[in-house]
């Protein structure tokens, strides 16, 4: 999947998990916590909802990788190389 798919993919979980935001305006690099403002049980639910949809387990230490779209989208594609 390339980084392009993957963040649009994401954009789908971000959308699903907090609905009020316009997830196509949001910049790849932007902060999802500081510059977006999602609160922390929707940051969870976001961490929820990748793992469901893309079969990727992020675990609660690795949380400070995921904090953009650009990073999360790295972090997974990191994930799924490794896991082969």
């Amino acid at each position: 999947m390339t980084d392009t798919r993957l963040i649009g993919r994401l954009r789908q979980i971000l959308s699903d998990v907090a609905p009020e935001l316009d997830v196509a305006a949001i910049p790849d690099e932007a902060d999802l916590r500081n510059d977006i403002g999602i609160d922390s049980m929707d940051f969870l639910n976001f961490v929820i909802g990748i793992s469901k949809q893309l079969s990727v387990a992020i675990p609660e230490a690795d949380y400070g990788k995921i904090t953009t779209l650009a990073k999360c989208a790295d972090y997974i594609g990191r994930s799924k190389t490794v896991a082969g």
